[in-house]
């Protein structure tokens, strides 16, 4: 009975195994569905955890949403009536039956979306620096220059360059509306909705979730990634720049990987200068 019982399992397992790799050999076949030439900016070392228990190292793709001038402490996004009613959610109605619709999400990489952005961080930087010159020794005024300042660098050098510019149910609508494979991604994920009440006003907020945001490395790169890269929230990440591709079950992997070269060690220029 236990030699059966040890048999079904094993089974169980190759079976499983079986059917996933019939699956990302499927997902991969023929001409992708998107092209995207990340960088280190739009791709993140996923948290290993306290305890790693394999060899494994994955990557998170690091998108979001155009920011805006709105406080909006109803949604974590700014979906319009349209398209929450595309979904299936009726943007008046403040009771929700229900909370949770699949969703399809276009991504634009360093897009008209991405410019609107670095337009927005300029503007708020001449803004700041426009109120400072009236008041120039304002204390606070200048804190504020200061941070926009920040904020724009940062816009320029580290934010990623992906962000999320439309959701809809319809995939091949949404591939009609943008059709270049090179600067939009075309992921599935879900749309979050719930009762939220903004002074007096009661409606919808929204959350968007992107599926199978993970990307495995490959062993042929593993190991150089794994040393260069930094782990989250740690120092300044390793330039470097990966093909995305998306295949034919909407699944992305990671193509060719190409590492800059990495920065000296201070130990190596005192070494070099002897």
């Amino acid at each position: 009975m236990n030699a059966r019982l040890l048999s079904a399992g094993l089974g169980l397992v190759l079976l499983s195994n079986a059917v996933a790799l019939a699956g990302v050999w499927y997902n991969r076949q023929g001409e992708p569905e998107a092209r995207l030439l990340l960088s280190e900016r739009e791709l993140l070392r996923s948290w290993d955890g306290p305890h790693k228990e394999n060899s494994g190292l994955t990557l998170r793709l690091n998108w979001r949403w155009p920011p805006t001038e709105q406080d909006d402490r109803c949604s974590s996004t700014e979906l319009s009536a349209a398209q929450l009613e595309g979904l299936g959610f009726a943007s008046g109605d403040t009771e929700p039956r229900w909370n949770s619709r699949p969703a399809w999400l276009v991504l634009e990489l360093d897009g008209p979306a991405y410019q609107r952005s670095l337009r927005l961080a300029e503007r708020q930087l001449a803004e700041a620096g426009e109120r400072l010159r009236q008041l120039p020794g304002d204390r606070q005024l200048q804190q504020q220059e200061q941070a926009a300042r920040r904020a724009l660098e940062h816009e320029r050098e580290q934010s990623s360059r992906l962000l999320l510019v439309d959701v809809g149910a319809d995939a091949e609508a949404l591939r009609q509306r943008y059709p270049d494979r090179r600067q939009h991604a075309l992921l599935p994920g879900k749309v979050q909705v719930w009762r939220c009440r903004d002074g007096a006003d009661a409606r919808l907020g929204s959350i968007v979730v992107l599926h199978n945001e993970q990307l495995n490395v490959p062993i042929t790169w593993r190991r150089q990634l794994a040393e260069w890269l930094p782990q989250p929230y740690g120092s300044d990440p390793v330039p470097f720049t990966a093909e995305v591709l998306v295949g034919r079950r909407f699944e992305p992997w990671l193509g060719d990987v190409r590492l800059a070269e990495k920065p000296a060690a201070a130990d190596d220029d005192d070494n070099a200068a002897r």
